[in-house]
C-alpha cells in the first residue's frame, strides 16, 4: 500500500491526480483530512475504517470517497491509496478518527 498521494504502481493513478482528490474533498466535506501519524501524535481515536472503489475513474473514486465522508460525524480522517488489483479498480482505504478520550 502507499500513502496519500503518492504513485499507484502501474501509474495508473499518479500523484498529482491523488493531490488533487484531496484537494476536491477538502472542499466537500466538513472533517479535516490528516495523516495517520497526525492522527497518532494528536492521539485521536479510530471510529471506522473502511475500502473504498471504483472501476470507473479516479474522479469516481473521489464521489464515492466524499459520498461516505459526507454522511460521517467524525472530525478527521486519513486517506490510504492502494495499488489497483487485476482488474484495475481505484482503490482507497479511509480511516475515521474521533477525539481523544479523556
Amino acid at each position: 500500500m502507499f500513502g496519500s498521494g503518492l504513485v499507484f504502481a502501474d501509474d495508473s493513478v499518479i500523484g498529482s491526480e491523488a493531490s488533487k482528490v484531496e484537494k476536491d474533498l477538502a472542499s466537500e466535506v466538513a472533517a479535516k483530512q490528516i495523516s495517520q501519524d497526525q492522527a497518532d501524535e494528536m492521539e485521536l481515536n479510530r471510529a471506522d475504517t473502511y475500502e473504498v472503489t471504483s472501476t470507473v475513474s479516479v474522479e469516481n473514486l473521489e464521489l464515492l470517497i466524499a459520498e461516505r465522508l459526507k454522511d460521517s460525524v467524525m472530525p478527521f480522517y486519513s486517506i490510504e491509496f492502494n495499488d489497483p488489483n487485476k482488474d484495475n479498480e481505484y482503490r482507497a482505504t479511509v480511516t475515521e478518527y474521533f477525539g481523544k478520550v479523556e
